[in-house]
Order: C-alpha cells, then structure tokens, then sequence
C-alpha cells in the first residue's frame, strides 16, 4: 500500500474504508469476501482522512490535485521517505500542485462508493492541504494541520 491514512468503520460493520495514495480502498470484514479488500472509489488527489457520518456515508479529506510529485513519490518509496524527512517551509507548498497555490477538496460518498458530494476551496483561501473532515449537526468541518483554525460549512 501507498500512503495508507485514516479509516472509518462502515455504519453496519461489513467493511471499513482507508485512503490510500490517490483512492478509498474497502476492507471487507464479514461475509464472503471477508479478509479481502478492493478499491471504493479513485480519488482526483491525495486523500489524508476519512470520516463516516451517522446515515453511513463517507467524508473525505483530499490534500490537493494529483502531480508529477506525488506520481513520482508514490511509485519510489525511498524518494517519498527522503522527501518527507526535509523541511519545507509553508510558503513553498504550492510546489507540490505545480505553481497553484494548495487547496483543499471535501468529497462525501455513499456506503455503496457513489460520489454524492464534492466542497472544494481551490486556491486555499480558507483551508490549505486539507487533512481532516467531518459532519456533525448540518454542518461539516473542516481542519488542516497547516492552519490555527478549523473551518465550519453549513450543508443545504
């Protein structure tokens, strides 16, 4: 596996969901493909967290887009290694997305792996490399580990 991140119990505890480099990947837990795992869903970027709500559907954390670095990164693991042991200061993140500057991308899915839902802040104007999300009371929440503050979105 690839950058194996975060994991979320599914609402009837058949399966869990991991992100993994660039997809949700399912474990399966019970019945007959239990102990076997597939792919959930392919992601647009690099996915850090997932988050089940309470109707059994998944929330998801995306970093940013897909690029030649983190393509390289993720097929060279000794490159990756090296890569994440050197100091970046937070001005150069935007190298990582090839000159723009990082965003982050919420997607929420079905228990099924059915893209429902995508809140994306592209230019990072209110959360950059977005690394956690979650739903609770109408709204979602949002936080990076780049930033002092969460973000708060209202859902319809």
């Amino acid at each position: 596996m690839v950058f194996p991140n975060g994991l979320s119990l599914s609402k009837d505890q058949r399966f869990f969901v991991f992100t993994e480099a660039g997809r949700l990947r399912r474990y399966w837990l019970k019945g007959d493909k239990a102990g076997t795992s597939d792919v959930f869903a392919v992601l647009t970027g690099s996915p850090d967290n997932v988050r089940a709500n309470g109707k059994g559907e998944f929330w998801v954390a995306i970093q940013g887009f897909h690029n030649r670095l983190t393509l390289y990164s993720a097929a060279n693991p000794k490159f990756r290694l090296f890569t994440l042991r050197l100091p970046v200061p937070e001005k150069w993140w935007w190298i990582y997305r090839m000159g723009r500057p990082p965003g982050g991308i919420a997607v929420k899915y079905s228990a099924e792996g059915e893209l429902l839902w995508v809140l994306e802040d592209e230019g990072g104007e209110v959360v950059r490399l977005m690394s956690q999300v979650h739903e609770q009371d109408g709204k979602l929440w949002m936080g990076s580990v780049l930033l002092s503050h969460m973000a708060v979105h209202d859902l319809p």
